[in-house]
């Protein structure tokens, strides 16, 4: 017998078995055969498999299915299984162990810093930044941590889906409000934490940024029936965190900056039309807002607007007021 085989064959085994399946050997011959370096894998191996690790001390549990026996290993047991990952497996977790950083300062934090010691021992080090560079250079991140009440309170909301009451202190004139809402989903945006909610009153989506939220409860009394988030509505109604009345809207791409720009999700509804001379035409159903305008205005240099007319007048303002300064 080849250990190296029936090491890994075991291996493949304990993964299985402790990811809640419950099958028959002549399944895990299959499963595992399909893992093992292209080996052909019997039925006897995995007999003799199992019971070299019932003898390693695991508690494999079996029940008569038909003509044969189902194995699994319980759930209590399954902490101390090796995670079965590949090498996408690994960049994904980078990736989960980098977004985990934006909960730095919060309630969540000593949730998290417990679960990413457990990512650590899977995909050690890092390949992010600890700091992104448009967060902390372009928007600028937000200094002051949102309270851990406050923060649990709008998670609570979102995974119990129903309708609260929410006290929200406006962004720009401190005017506060108590309305009910929704909350969906949570999302960080140029240095800041927003909740992504829904006003059945005015039967639309808004963005609140979690930081201006004061306090969060239940109201029990709220008859609707629950809503159930749609993600690509959501994203279409807005141009960054910011809605408004959607509009068809066009820009020119200077020749040099095509590339660029198609190579690059900017909306999902967004759409390319070239020209000949090299240039092309981009096409966007957004709100006009104040991030589309001050995103178009920063590319001014390869970017015009073709229409419509009242978009063209909100960028030239606010191009103007930059030079009045």
């Amino acid at each position: 017998m080849n250990d190296s085989h029936q090491i890994q064959r075991v291996v493949r085994l304990l993964s299985i078995l402790s990811s809640g399946h419950h099958c028959t050997t002549t399944e895990l011959a299959d499963l595992v055969q399909a893992r093992v370096e292209g080996k052909a894998v019997s039925r006897r191996q995995i007999q003799r498999d199992l019971r070299a690790i019932e003898a390693a001390g695991v508690p494999i549990t079996c029940e008569q299915a038909g003509r044969e026996l189902r194995w699994w290993i319980p759930a209590s047991y399954r902490a101390m299984v090796p995670i079965d990952i590949n090498r996408n497996d690994v960049l994904a977790l980078h990736t989960l162990k980098g977004m985990l950083r934006q909960f730095r300062g919060t309630a969540i934090e000593r949730d998290v810093d417990k679960l990413a010691q457990k990512l650590e021992k899977v995909a050690p080090g890092s390949v992010l930044m600890d700091n992104g560079l448009v967060s902390d250079v372009t928007p600028g991140a937000m200094r002051d941590a949102v309270p851990d009440a406050i923060l649990q309170q709008v998670i609570e909301g979102i995974r119990d889906i129903a309708y609260d009451q929410v006290t929200y202190r406006a962004l720009y004139d401190d005017t506060r409000r108590t309305f009910i809402v929704a909350l969906c989903r949570l999302l960080p945006h140029a240095g800041r934490l927003y909740a992504a909610a829904w006003h059945p009153k005015y039967k639309r989506y808004i963005t609140l940024a979690v930081d201006r939220i004061e306090h969060v409860e239940r109201a029990n009394d709220f008859p609707l029936p629950h809503h159930v988030f749609d993600e690509e509505a959501y994203r279409q109604q807005r141009f960054g965190v910011y809605s408004g009345e959607v509009t068809n809207i066009t820009m020119r791409i200077a020749a040099p900056s095509v590339n660029f720009f198609t190579s690059r999700q900017w909306h999902p509804t967004q759409t390319f039309k070239h020209r000949r001379d090299g240039s092309a035409d981009l096409s966007m159903r957004v709100p006009i807002n104040p991030e589309l305008v001050s995103w178009i205005v920063s590319w001014a240099d390869v970017m015009k607007v073709v229409k419509p007319k009242h978009l063209i007048d909100a960028c030239k303002s606010k191009a103007a007021a930059i030079g009045e300064w």
